[in-house]
């Protein structure tokens, strides 16, 4: 477990010294000398030919610390999911592009226990900012998977790009507005929502999910991480009139209070199939402090697939 920290921690240094490097040379912001470092990295040389021959020299040097070690996926995807948190800190943006690691690995946990045998298995997130939540699923999953992911900013889309590259990770990225993107054929699809107003055109969430129910196949799974206020925004009922046409809400998971800072969430489970004469999954997951109450709801998850979903296939 230490060699797999150190392996993070030497991702990081690596970059952020790059960074710090190319800071007093190069002309941009933290993104754009982090998108240089990344770009230097896969091309195995520093691509600056105007550096000076002193800082072309402490590039290589940096790179090299790198050579001949063995590096997880795993442990760059966390790399860099700090220092895309630390880029966000730097230009003053808000880190809601960014979804908790406890989030994606849930997410992975869920997918799993639909899918306990070995198949291939297609995920969309069509919100995907960073990406990081479709590459926490992906390290976390024994399955194939091809994956797919809808950005419509397109700094966040070449950030994306870069950071599936050197996570050597195939991701289909499409730069569009999530509303008017139409991906088909997905056996799961995977979100993360930040609280939102409604505005004239309707509450958001409630709108993607509408959207994107069409993304899924019959018997697919949208797993979405939804603000606290999400039904809220439901006094008519159309929505859950107009979801339940499409599918079933089988499941809503409280997450503990100790995950969020402010702006709690739960994660809402839909299928895109008829849920007849199944019980839904509700449960409250307890701290992760506290591990024997968590291993007994996780026991009681466990119990809700077997009678709810494996014993159909």
């Amino acid at each position: 477990m230490a060699n797999e920290t150190s392996n993070m921690e030497l991702v990081f240094d690596v970059i952020s010294d790059s960074i710090e490097v190319l800071f007093d040379h190069v002309k941009g912001d933290y993104f754009t000398l982090y998108s240089l470092t990344v770009k230097n990295m896969l091309a195995g040389e520093v691509l600056q030919d105007d550096l000076e021959e002193d800082a072309h020299k402490k590039l290589e040097e940096i790179y090299s610390r790198l050579s001949d070690k063995d590096i997880s996926t795993e442990d760059i995807r966390k790399a860099i999911q700090s220092l895309m948190l630390r880029g966000l800190q730097e230009t003053k943006n808000n880190n809601g592009e960014m979804t908790p690691d406890t989030i994606g690995l849930l997410f992975a946990y869920f997918i799993s226990k639909f899918d306990p045998k070995e198949r291939n298995v297609k995920i969309l997130d069509p919100l995907a900012g960073f990406g990081n939540l479709l590459f926490t699923i992906e390290n976390h999953l024994t399955l194939n998977t091809e994956l797919y992911a809808i950005e419509h900013n397109q700094a966040l889309v070449n950030l994306m790009k870069l950071n599936a590259d050197l996570m050597s990770t195939n991701v289909n990225i499409y730069f569009s507005d999530t509303m008017n993107s139409n991906i088909n054929d997905m056996d799961y699809v995977v979100m993360d929502f930040d609280y939102y107003d409604i505005t004239e055109a309707g509450y958001f969430p409630y709108n993607v999910i509408l959207h994107h129910m069409s993304s899924l196949k019959d018997g697919g799974v949208m797993i979405c991480c939804i603000p606290d206020d999400f039904f809220n925004y439901d006094s008519d009922s159309n929505f859950k009139k107009a979801l339940l046409e499409m599918g079933s809400i089988i499941g809503l998971i409280d997450l503990p209070d100790e995950m969020f800072k402010q702006n709690k969430k739960s994660i809402l489970v839909i299928k895109k199939e008829k849920f007849d004469n199944k019980k839904m999954l509700m449960v409250k997951l307890p701290s992760f402090d506290d591990p024997k109450e968590f291993n007994n709801t996780l026991v009681r998850i466990e119990m809700w697939f077997e009678e709810n979903i494996n014993n159909k296939k």
